[in-house]
């Protein structure tokens, strides 16, 4: 059999077409427009910056992809394609495309490819399914970094822990179980020695600070408490708890779990792609690209996950185009979205706060009066808006970054990955704006007619705006139906981190207030502050900042600080918003002061993480003291009451 007829039949079946007279005629015409080219070993059949003006088959041999700095990042074997997606957009080639050994390759020019798309709808449908199904994996592998920040796991630490150290480390928390056992005394009893009381954040303190894992300090602790409330009933006591927690809290799981599916129905819809080429047809200069960047990250305050992908996305390589540091660019697109979602009671974390918020204080509406203290987020609002229009001094790394760049070095600091992020399918901007507009719009309308006042469902909400994606996507061919409900399980699993550190934290914190600890601290902190109220905010802000720094994950401080915070507002007759407030702040800039948190930044927004971290310290440093002043001058006002 010749290579002509297989060549046909692999086009046949690659662009799924039947035996009519139609789909004849197109296949004739797509046969007739490839042209078979022969490459050399170590020849480039494309180079990065090339026009984009041809798609390839590859009918023989090896072809490997190398990003900017020559690593391989890919390789293609015989029967696999490439190249489509940017000759379709008009994009420029974004790899080096290189033969390894002799290669053949069919090439399809990039009129003959839009010509058979105009006559044939579901040809570009095909492309958009396949660029879909290569993305699935990589995505899986994001969850994992994603993960790593929302509590599982180390802070994306990837090294082997060595056999003895894990002996020893279990080995010690065993001895100090064992100590517990025998030496604690019964909280039944009542008047625990204040060791006993505080031990259970002692114990999860160091622990953490030795294995540096975040979920795993957490629960630890939660069966060290267990321990101290029932001996060795304590899985049983354990048990009771988890059920106790989550009991009353199920529409804030699913909700959490349901805002994930939405936010990788966003990502998986080509609506990003659509964005991206509007800003690079549209803006024309570094400060209008980081504005748009700015004002996107506003609209779409949903998720500081979906923020970041969308910007690394959209706006990296438009500023690549007018020279701004990389570094400047990862404070932009980095930090705005954490502060942004947490002025926002429609975002995951919002949704997240305002749950646990409610749990504990039982007043629904508490969140939402602690977002216009939450200074913290204010501040660098700010500070962002007059780092975009060049208003704010350049210090430290950041300005060495602008005389690097000035003086014609790299875009990115040495060390860099600058790895491409990966081309998805290519939608329309309506399909990313049009469903957050029906998931407020329909919150509040739900939650008004329930109530019979003005209020928010965001249940109700979210179900109402999946049911309408769900016919927007598959209607216009952007998915299908089994595409839709696989990327709906992707996002549960991506969420699955927030519902288990959420789960842990209440476990942690109403063991800790059976033990005594509240009324112990409440009595502590009645001695050292007495009438001083004023200074209580101040206070759980430093102390929730130290915390999350320690912690570098905000989900675990937000589970089991708020209660803390609520208990001592409660106690003290004082403002419940604005204490939470202090906690929401200090969850944001403590986990941001956390060098590894930079990790996820960096490898999304193609910044050195080392050079990151460097770069935002002295800034957040700084929003850091102000917030600490602005609690300060709160409870002087007489905002702490």
């Amino acid at each position: 059999m010749g290579t002509e007829v297989i060549t046909r039949d692999y086009i046949r079946s690659f662009f799924r077409l039947s035996n009519s007279e139609q789909d004849s005629d197109l296949l004739d015409e797509i046969m007739s427009g490839l042209r078979l080219k022969e490459y050399d070993h170590n020849s480039y059949i494309c180079r990065i910056g090339d026009e984009a003006n041809e798609m390839f088959f590859i009918e023989s041999g090896i072809i490997v992809v190398r990003g900017k700095d020559g690593e391989v990042s890919n390789e293609l074997h015989a029967g696999k394609y490439f190249g489509e997606y940017a000759a379709i957009t008009g994009d420029k080639r974004m790899a080096d495309i290189q033969a390894q050994g002799t290669v053949l390759v069919y090439i399809l020019d990039k009129e003959t490819l839009l010509n058979i798309t105009k006559k044939n709808a579901n040809i570009y449908g095909i492309f958009l399914k396949n660029v879909y199904a290569q993305s699935t994996e990589k995505y899986r592998a994001l969850i994992k970094t994603l993960n790593s920040r929302r509590g599982l796991g180390a802070s994306s630490s990837k090294k082997k822990v060595p056999l003895k150290t894990l002996i020893v480390n279990y080995s010690c928390v065993l001895l100090f179980f064992a100590f517990a056992l025998i030496f604690a005394p019964d909280p039944a009893a009542g008047n625990m020695h204040p060791f006993w009381l505080c031990s259970p954040i002692l114990f999860m303190v160091a622990y953490l600070v030795i294995t540096k894992r975040a979920l795993e300090s957490l629960l630890i602790s939660t069966i060290y408490i267990m321990l101290l409330l029932s001996r060795f009933n304590f899985i049983g006591k354990l048990n009771e708890y988890k059920l106790y927690a989550t009991s009353g809290v199920a529409d804030i799981i699913i909700i959490i779990l349901l805002m994930g599916s939405l936010t990788r129905l966003f990502a998986a819809s080509g609506s990003i792609n659509a964005l991206r080429d509007i800003v690079h047809s549209k803006i024309k200069s570094a400060k209008g690209t980081l504005f748009s960047s700015f004002f996107s990250m506003i609209l779409i305050a949903l998720d500081e996950y979906l923020s970041v992908m969308i910007n690394s996305a959209c706006f990296t390589h438009q500023l690549d185009k007018y020279k701004v540091p990389r570094e400047k660019a990862a404070i932009v697109m980095g930090l705005t979205p954490s502060a942004l979602c947490l002025l926002s009671p429609f975002s995951i974390i919002g949704i997240y706060i305002a749950g646990v918020v409610t749990m504990y204080t039982e007043q629904s509406g508490v969140f939402l009066h602690a977002i216009r203290y939450n200074f913290g987020s204010f501040f660098f609002v700010f500070f962002v808006i007059l780092l975009i229009i060049g208003k704010l001094p350049l210090v430290g790394a950041l300005k060495q970054a602008h005389i690097r760049v000035k003086e014609g070095g790299s875009l990115w600091p040495e060390g860099t990955d600058t790895h491409e992020t990966e081309e998805q399918a290519r939608g329309r901007l309506v399909n990313l704006f049009l469903p957050v507009l029906v998931f407020i719009v329909s919150s509040i309308v739900a939650g008004t007619i329930s109530m019979g006042f003005f209020s928010v469902n965001v249940l109700y909400g979210m179900c109402i705006t999946l049911i309408f994606v769900f016919f927007l996507y598959v209607f216009q061919q952007y998915m299908t139906p089994e595409q839709f409900f696989d990327n709906l399980i992707l996002g549960i699993e991506n969420m699955i981190g927030p519902v288990v550190v959420f789960i842990i934290g209440k476990c942690f914190a109403y063991g800790l207030a059976d033990l005594g600890f509240k009324y112990w601290l409440n009595d502590i902190v009645n001695v050292l502050i007495q009438d001083q109220l004023w200074l209580l905010p101040s206070i759980i802000f430093a102390v929730c900042t130290l915390i999350a720094a320690l912690f570098n994950d905000h989900w675990a401080v937000y589970a089991f600080c708020i209660p803390i915070a609520a208990g001592i507002a409660e106690s003290f007759s004082g403002n419940t918003a604005l204490f939470i407030s202090a906690v929401c702040s200090a969850g944001f800039l403590g986990s941001e002061i956390a060098p590894g948190h930079a990790h996820f930044i960096g490898e999304m927004l193609g910044v050195n993480e080392k050079s990151y971290h460097l770069t935002k310290l002295p800034y957040v440093a700084v929003i850091t003291g102000l917030t600490f002043c602005a609690y300060v001058a709160a409870g002087l006002l007489g905002l702490s009451v």
